[in-house]
């Protein structure tokens, strides 16, 4: 019996990433890669810039040589909106049409301007009710992906959201009994969403991300986009303190006032963490968000873990994929251990074909 194969390929800000695996006895990592992108190729979760993300698109196949051509993909972006709502208990055929009513009173677009999709978590007969996760994407989103792909000439078999792959990468679409929140810093945006029993309780888009913390860092110091980016990988720290002797010292000023701006971003995210767990937390009756786990490229800022640990009081960790999962050969498991936080959706996405949901 053939094992089955998958391919993710998320399109994010700053750069592609392209995951192949193969299910059976063990999932396998066969192949990935990892594409930067000029800057500002999508604008909240649009692609403006068609020729750029299909030339990397292009890179990354034939960087990795994956000659199937068709992927799954996902999409985010402000005018991405999960909501869990509650409709009246009706039989199965009819919720399709209620959704698209329903849908208007919890987006702030037309519905005729959205792909609209819901997933069904309870059915209470006894409150007459239904709750259900409730999904839409703006078709500017949606149709920009599509167009690109197609003259990428790589098929799309689905469209997902980026914080179902992440789910779905690190196991916890089945396992989670406690509220558990996941942190995807991306170059755009940061997605938080959290989960109580494998089923997406909260989800909220926060727009502070990667870009803004290099963009704060180029006006600290007047230095290009750039090389603030390049600036915020090398120097910064999460945890960096400057000492009075420092203060003479060039390079040592640089690195402080490199730490300042990027300071300045990470208080802004604290206080947006602490404002959504307080709000989930009032909507959930007193349940507490157990642990956060962190994923996406911002995650690699040095000492971010602990000092996230520090400030919101309760344990924080960098992203872990499910254990079942294997590269392979040593090479490759190597380059994967150090880019799983940027390659997690990718992965979720590639384990949609391989995995049973």
């Amino acid at each position: 019996m053939a094992k089955k194969m998958g391919i993710g390929l998320d399109i994010g800000n700053s750069s592609i990433k392209l995951v192949q695996v193969e299910g059976g006895n063990t999932i396998t990592v066969n192949k990935f890669a990892i594409i930067p992108m000029p800057e500002n190729c999508l604008n909240n979760g649009v692609i403006n810039n068609k020729a750029a993300v299909i030339r990397a698109i292009g890179e990354a196949f034939s960087q990795t040589g994956i000659t199937k051509k068709k992927a799954m993909l996902a999409v985010a972006g402000q005018a991405v909106i999960v909501r869990n709502i509650k409709i009246p208990l009706m039989p199965e055929a009819e919720i399709a049409n209620a959704i698209r009513w329903e849908a208007e009173r919890y987006i702030p677009f037309p519905a005729d301007e959205v792909e609209i999709d819901y997933h069904v978590i309870n059915r209470d007969e006894a409150e007459q009710e239904i709750e259900l996760v409730l999904v839409c994407a703006h078709k500017d989103i949606v149709n920009s992906h599509i167009l690109t792909l197609r003259e990428a000439k790589v098929q799309p078999l689905s469209i997902d959201i980026q914080p179902f792959a992440l789910i779905r990468a690190m196991g916890l679409d089945s396992k989670a009994s406690a509220s558990i929140g996941i942190l995807d810093i991306g170059a755009g945006t940061t997605d938080l969403t959290i989960i109580k029993d494998g089923i997406p309780r909260f989800t909220r888009i926060i727009p502070l991300a990667g870009q803004r913390l290099t963009e704060n860092i180029s006006r600290s110091l007047g230095a290009s986009f750039t090389e603030a980016e390049e600036l915020k990988k090398t120097l910064s720290d999460a945890y960096f303190e400057l000492s009075s002797e420092a203060l003479a010292d060039p390079e040592e000023f640089k690195k402080y006032k490199v730490n300042m701006a990027l300071q300045e971003g990470l208080q802004e995210l604290v206080l947006e963490l602490r404002r959504s767990f307080d709000y989930y937390q009032l909507q959930q009756k007193n349940e507490e968000v157990s642990q956060l786990i962190v994923a996406g490229g911002g995650s690699h800022i040095a000492n971010l873990i602990p000092h996230l640990n520090q400030e919101l009081g309760l344990a924080v960790n960098l992203c872990r994929p499910r254990m079942d999962i294997i590269c392979s050969n040593n090479k490759l498991q190597e380059e994967y251990e150090t880019n799983i936080p940027i390659l997690t959706v990718a992965l979720g996405l590639a384990l949609r074909e391989v995995v049973s949901e």
